[in-house]
């Protein structure tokens, strides 16, 4: 009992002062502890990663059986990790052995017996700068360690009594070296960087420039020269001057000569990008997560945040858990089955509406009981866990259990139709429709760029783009767009035609009123991101290094890529449109479905999930569209969409 009452005299409100233990990492200077406090990025990066980590529950299991872990809440770990100490909230804890990780590669926490807890237990945290030393006969992990204490004699913690957490030495198992040692340099530079620029304030760099008299005109005297300089200096310079920023009143033909010596000239911006990439580098994140750039998307900090979790921060959380169960749990007595599990479910599973989708379609079709999805989740077992199909599946007729729709005739009876007997024909283009689309379209962005690039270095900037003519660039580009949409849509109602040999030629000219609004629309939806690019570019949205940063790189872009993928999109919905249209002219009241097929490698998600959906030849698939690239779609759901419709004539 000395020990632990000796343990607890280190949390009085006594100040301590001992050996920095901070493995020899020095910046002028500066240890661990005095970077983490003064240099930013670093403070940024540590502080970002441990409080995020911080958020992260751990959660006490019970191993029953294979499907059947229960979570646990009264037992000493659960009690403990919920009450570490009568000073400290969970997150407060988790948050300090997370930086201590971070920021020393290593984390020590004493557990001693305290019978006024619910747990009969309570665990602090040792500030890595009061390890004295360790001891024992192992290279592998201390028999004791010695610590600081308020009356500077060491308290020699047993091994039993304590938990040691630490990272990686190539050369020592019982030693770690910080992070921070790989970032010596670049650290040592941004506090250099830092000293300068404070000194250049301090020594009156205010106003960068000189001062010159004709030759001509008669010489200071000294006493005048003295009178002069301290009158200027007083007026104009140091951290005292009253006049800042005002308008220095010269005399004798004098003028001011400007030396500027910038951000830019010194590359200190760059300098400052490059140091938070390295941070982000020796921690494992994306520097986008805590200082984002420009051209940063809501898909890509989405990413980039479920990165955060994934890659990251789950091997600090694993090397947190595994020491945990490994030594935690036998040293207070838990039961061997139990466990404890970080939950990073509460930060990666997504919006609430995609979790009970997903869940409800793992429970309800029948390739996962609901006991598979219980222990899934960490839940414990339910008597009745069978593999089950909801009745609507089974007598409903329907293809998913979220299917509403109470007959048959909308989708299995269709499908089953489909497969038995039926004349087929796809609304697929040719290799060469898209590639003669894509040309039109090579053609125009390269008109248009002539037109609009010298007009944007002329115009002064505003907040209506006067350079964009955007009732120009939809007409002569849904001219161009006219014209071959009749020739493409033309051919393949004939073809259809012959493929489900339905009488009677294809009539055009009851076409050219929906061609020519379709062309019109796609040509106005495709100068639309045109310009919003344009204006990404100008506002710098888009980052230097990426596709696309200029206005010229937005033209670029378009004739290089835009132009093949919109040509592709373009040619699949006019001859899906075309196909469907041929059966309207010539079907002759015979039943017809449509099929909804996928052809993409790497199609929307929305789109996969239609991939095989068959509806009646006069209704709308499940996304409301009556074809692939129907018109009631937004862009963003139709560009780059080369899906396709098949027909049957049953």
């Amino acid at each position: 009992m000395g020990v632990f009452r000796n343990l607890r005299s280190l949390f009085r409100p006594v100040p301590v002062y001992v050996y920095s233990g901070d493995f020899g990492v020095h910046v002028e200077n500066l240890d661990a502890a005095a970077l983490y406090r003064t240099q930013p990025n670093l403070r940024a990066a540590i502080s970002f990663l441990a409080d995020n980590a911080a958020q992260i529950p751990l959660k006490v299991h019970d191993r029953k059986g294979q499907n059947d872990r229960p979570r646990v809440t009264d037992s000493p770990a659960a009690l403990l990790l919920q009450h570490p100490n009568d000073d400290m909230t969970p997150f407060e804890f988790k948050r300090w052995m997370y930086s201590d990780l971070l920021l020393y590669e290593r984390f020590l926490m004493v557990v001693v017996p305290n019978a006024n807890t619910e747990s009969g237990w309570e665990m602090r945290p040792i500030p890595s700068s009061w390890i004295l030393s360790y001891n024992g006969t192992s290279p592998f992990y201390p028999d004791s360690i010695d610590i600081a204490s308020p009356d500077n004699a060491p308290i020699r913690v047993p091994k039993d009594k304590f938990i040691l957490l630490h990272g990686y030495d190539p050369t020592d198992p019982m030693r770690q070296y910080s992070r921070i040692s790989a970032l010596k340099e670049t650290l040592h530079e941004q506090v250099e960087s830092n000293a300068f620029r404070r000194q250049m304030w301090h020594r009156g760099g205010r106003f960068n420039a000189y001062l010159t008299r004709p030759k001509d005109v008669q010489p200071f005297s000294d006493e005048g020269f003295e009178r002069f300089k301290e009158t200027w200096k007083a007026s104009w310079a140091g951290s005292e001057a009253g006049d800042g920023g005002g308008m220095p009143i010269l005399e004798d033909g004098m003028e001011i000569r400007t030396v500027q010596f910038n951000s830019r000239d010194a590359q200190w911006a760059d300098s400052v990008k490059l140091a938070r990439e390295d941070v982000a580098g020796i921690y494992h994140f994306n520097p986008a997560l805590l200082w984002p750039g420009s051209g940063q998307t809501y898909a890509s900090a989405r990413d980039n945040a479920r990165a955060l979790y994934n890659d990251c921060l789950s091997p600090t959380l694993m090397l947190a858990t595994d020491s945990i169960n490994m030594r935690l749990l036998p040293m207070i007595g838990e039961p061997p089955t139990h466990y404890v599990v970080y939950d990073i479910s509460i930060k990666t599973q997504g919006t609430l509406e995609e979790r009970i989708s997903a869940l409800q379609t793992a429970c309800g079709a029948p390739f996962m009981s609901r006991q598979e999805v219980r222990a899934l989740m960490d839940l414990p077992a339910e008597p009745d866990g069978e593999l089950i199909v909801p009745l609507n599946v089974i007598e409903g007729g329907l293809a998913s259990n979220h299917d509403t729709d109470p007959t048959i005739e909308r989708y299995n009876a269709a499908q089953v139709q489909v497969k038995s007997q039926g004349k087929k024909s796809r609304g697929k283009p040719s290799t060469e429709d898209a590639q003669e689309i894509a040309a039109i379209l090579r053609k125009f962005f390269k008109r248009q760029s002539s037109k609009v690039l010298p007009q944007i270095k002329a115009a002064e900037k505003s907040d209506e783009p006067t350079w964009w003519d955007a009732e120009r660039w939809n007409r002569e580009l849904g001219d161009d767009l006219y014209e071959v949409f009749m020739r493409q849509a033309t051919a393949k109602g004939r073809e259809t035609l012959r493929e489900v040999d339905l009488d009677g030629s294809f009539d055009a000219e009851r076409i050219e009123n929906y061609i020519k609004a379709m062309a019109n629309g796609k040509a106005t939806a495709l100068n639309d991101v045109t310009l919003r690019q344009l204006l990404q570019a100008l506002d710098d949205e888009i980052g230097e290094d990426a596709e696309g940063a200029t206005p010229q790189g937005v033209f670029e872009k378009a004739e290089e890529s835009r132009a093949y993928r919109a040509g592709v999109s373009f040619a699949t919905a006019v001859a899906g449109w075309a196909t469907l249209e041929a059966v309207h002219q010539r079907g002759n009241g015979r039943k017809t479905v449509k099929t909804w097929i996928v052809t993409s490698g790497n199609p929307r998600a929305e789109h996969a999930a239609m991939d095989g959906e068959t509806v009646d030849y006069d209704d709308v698939f499940s996304n409301g569209a009556k074809f692939p690239g129907d018109q009631v779609l937004t862009p963003e759901e139709s560009c780059n969409c080369q899906c396709q419709v098949e027909i049957t004539i049953l």
